[in-house]
């Protein structure tokens, strides 16, 4: 769904063109887009083909009642993606001369009830401590999964992970320009300034191993939200 806006975003330049591709020998080795005046290089990052169910069940199997281990194994994949996406935005820093330019990933969950945006902020939360040193910010999405707010109306929250630096504030700020121009552009309000003080999300199963649910909730301005369709 992102990456789509981003296709006709005015303020976007999609580097897979004829103007970049003769730059790049190796066309898997650069990012997806130029944003906000080419002052950012953007990574889109998608997570879809991960079979939730059989890794939940492994771990289980291994290590009853870890959890730890089993958010360890999950974010593994996550995990991958944000590193190869820091590299892709490294490479095409240096192939376009952009030494100062922001590093952005937008990283989208596009798996129905067994994961839920809360993953990609934790993991990317994790991995920006002591990684990721050309990535100032990771945008999480997740358009296929909603949470209920004590109003009863369906939520879809966005994320961002950044540092404490002047380059991610700037870029936090870019940000929420973008998500603006997206709401309008789907005819959907975007509502910002809530902050999450507590988050929490669980994937069980029974007694010999065998995958029941996943569940999440948190707690924006003092609203707790929990998703509205759980695992048959």
């Amino acid at each position: 769904m992102m990456f789509d806006f981003l296709n006709q975003y005015e303020k976007a330049v999609r580097l897979d063109s004829d103007r970049f591709n003769r730059l790049f020998p190796d066309r898997a080795d650069k990012s997806d887009f130029l944003l906000f005046e080419e002052s950012t290089v953007c990574e889109f990052k998608e997570l879809k083909n991960f079979d939730i169910v059989e890794r939940v069940e492994h771990v289980a199997k291994k290590n009853a009642g870890s959890t730890r281990n089993l958010k360890r194994d999950l974010y593994n994949t996550i995990s991958l993606k944000l590193s190869k996406a820091n590299q892709q935005i490294k490479r095409t820093r240096e192939v376009l001369g952009m030494p100062e330019s922001l590093g952005l990933v937008i990283i989208e969950n596009q798996i129905p009830k067994d994961l839920s945006v809360l993953a990609l902020m934790d993991a990317a939360d994790r991995k920006m401590i002591n990684g990721l040193d050309c990535v100032d910010g990771v945008l999480c999405l997740d358009f296929t999964n909603t949470f209920v707010d004590g109003n009863g109306s369906h939520i879809q929250p966005a994320q961002m992970v950044i540092r404490n630096t002047d380059r991610s504030e700037r870029l936090y700020r870019l940000i929420g320009e973008m998500l603006m121009d997206f709401g309008k552009s789907n005819s959907t309000p975007i509502i910002g300034g809530f902050h999450i003080s507590e988050a929490d999300q669980k994937w069980t199963t029974n007694t010999q191993g065998k995958y029941k649910s996943f569940g999440a909730t948190l707690n924006t301005s003092g609203n707790e939200t929990t998703p509205p369709r759980p695992r048959p």
